[in-house]
């Protein structure tokens, strides 16, 4: 098989992009070969699992492993269906590459948020993780989001658009863990929240950067106002300053009239002894 030919290879004669066909792959080798050496060689499924304490243990590889690993057989048909349904069409709108990067930020996501409450949840800490649940929830997330007026047949019965499938997805998850517990669906959870988060990031951004600018501007107008209560204050002491000065001139008491004319007598002679009165 040479590298040119791979990618024609993991699309299944192109049915579906060679990114989702990749992790197609991935997950049933990696299940089946699991599941093989779980039964001879044992806890291979304990090993791989997502288990937070084991993470903050040092075994990082958990962060990965966990979402290509069905437990059971059931478990992995319907996620490899998920992904050639809904991860099929997601990657021909988005390519095999943005889907791979989406895809494996998502079981990263999930993972990481997972671990960080199991610091302050002991039942989460306890709990392990295995499966494509998170995964394939999240890619039915996104495929109603991105085609919200499409219409999907749930049991082939029912009728339901993309955008409703979408948040129903999200309801039934939270429905989950009320009634069970969010340390049982919590990378669901997580997953489903980390793909809603990058389907909206435009108006994150976009808020974002109205809530910075808004803040610039108010920045801007109380230094405005410093700058203006500032030079308030410097009329205010000069006008106090020219005041006090006027006041003092005021208060300057005036000499005798007699001294006055004697002084502007003396200053209208000329002195003795001058160049003038010599000649």
């Amino acid at each position: 098989m040479t590298p040119r030919r791979l990618p024609e290879r993991l699309s299944f004669g192109g049915r579906v992009p060679w990114g989702v066909g990749l992790v197609i792959v991935l997950t049933l080798a990696l299940s089946l070969t699991i599941a093989f050496g779980d039964r001879h060689a044992g806890s291979l499924f304990e090993l791989t699992a997502l288990a937070p304490a084991a993470v903050w243990g040092g075994q990082v590889w958990r962060l990965v492993t966990w979402a290509f690993i069905e437990p059971g057989p059931l478990e992995l048909v319907f996620a490899c269906i998920f992904l050639y349904w809904f991860g099929g069409e997601l990657g021909r709108e988005w390519g095999s590459r943005r889907f791979l990067a989406v895809f494996g930020g998502i079981v990263l996501a999930a993972a990481l948020v997972t671990c960080l409450v199991a610091r302050v949840d002991g039942d989460v800490l306890a709990h392990r993780y295995m499966g494509g649940w998170a995964t394939g929830a999240a890619l039915v997330v996104a495929w109603g989001l991105w085609f919200p007026d499409r219409v999907i047949r749930i049991w082939f019965v029912i009728p339901v658009r993309g955008y409703i499938l979408a948040w129903f997805t999200v309801g039934l998850t939270v429905v989950f863990a009320i009634y069970s517990g969010w340390e049982r669906v919590l990378p669901v959870l997580a997953a489903e929240g980390a793909m809603l988060a990058w389907l909206f990031r435009g108006r994150f951004v976009a808020r974002w950067a109205r809530l910075r600018r808004s803040a610039a501007a108010g920045r801007e107008a109380r230094q405005r106002e410093v700058v203006r209560r500032d030079r308030a204050k410097k009329r205010a002491a000069s006008v106090d300053y020219l005041r006090l000065v006027e006041s003092h001139d005021d208060a300057t008491p005036n000499l005798p009239p007699e001294v006055d004319a004697k002084l502007d007598d003396l200053l209208r002679r000329r002195p003795k002894g001058s160049r003038s009165d010599d000649d």
